[in-house]
């Protein structure tokens, strides 16, 4: 009896061990774009990736833009994985994206095992320039007491769609206070909105946040921080 217990042990650690090992070979690294690369606008790109064991026969493909608010888009839905533990996949990059940093590609396998390359930038080609950019405020250490009312100011280019969000972001806490939900982008290029500042925790590290309400790529975060402080 005990034979047989120790022979039915040794099996299940085997398999244990071979399934351990397996699972253990199966890998996915994104080598395109990489960290701090810099791709043109309307420009044609490759991603590239190796990987390692049995993944599938196919992989999707999104591009992000990490920040206050992330974006994403999906570019190949099954693309096919590869041969010879690589894969290629060219993309053009859509001539409504806006230039900038923060850009991520992520590789997704069919059996879930996924990647995510580093931080890339999109630079401006031929094509005009798309933008959306909060102007004001910018002055370094600007205050702004409970209970005034201050101007937010942007500006935009390209078509970053009829509406924007308007949002101040506590940096050290992640803590996200709405300003404005809906509001038209402008006129001409330039946009502007008077708030009224709520009873808010007082702090020095405050930002400014725009992004398009249907195209969350356009987005952006002021410059300088606002301190916020009680009322006098």
């Amino acid at each position: 009896m005990k034979k047989i217990i120790g022979v039915l042990f040794l099996l299940i650690l085997l398999t244990t061990s071979a399934v351990w090992a397996a699972a253990n070979e199966m890998n996915l690294k994104v080598g395109d774009p990489g960290t701090g690369a810099e791709l043109t606008i309307g420009s044609v790109n490759t991603v590239k990736w190796s990987f390692r064991g049995d993944l599938g026969q196919t992989v999707m493909i999104r591009l992000q833009r990490l920040g206050w608010v992330n974006a994403q888009m999906t570019l190949a839905e099954a693309a096919p994985i590869g041969a010879n533990r690589s894969g290629t996949y060219k993309w053009q990059i859509p001539a409504d994206l806006p230039p900038g940093g923060n850009y991520t590609m992520t590789v997704v396998a069919e059996n879930g095992i996924s990647e995510m390359s580093g931080e890339f930038k999109l630079i401006a080609g031929k094509t005009p320039v798309s933008k959306l950019e909060i102007d004001a405020p910018l002055k370094v250490g600007e205050r702004w007491q409970t209970g005034s009312k201050m101007t937010i100011r942007w500006s935009y280019a390209g078509n970053p769609g009829q509406s924007i969000k308007l949002a101040l972001i506590k940096k050290d806490e992640g803590a996200v206070t709405v300003i404005a939900s809906t509001i038209p982008v402008g006129i001409n290029g330039q946009g502007s909105y008077e708030w009224t500042v709520p009873s808010l925790k007082p702090g020095t590290d405050y930002y400014v946040g725009i992004v398009s309400n249907t195209n969350a790529f356009y987005q952006d975060l002021g410059k300088t921080p606002v301190i916020i402080s009680a009322a006098k």
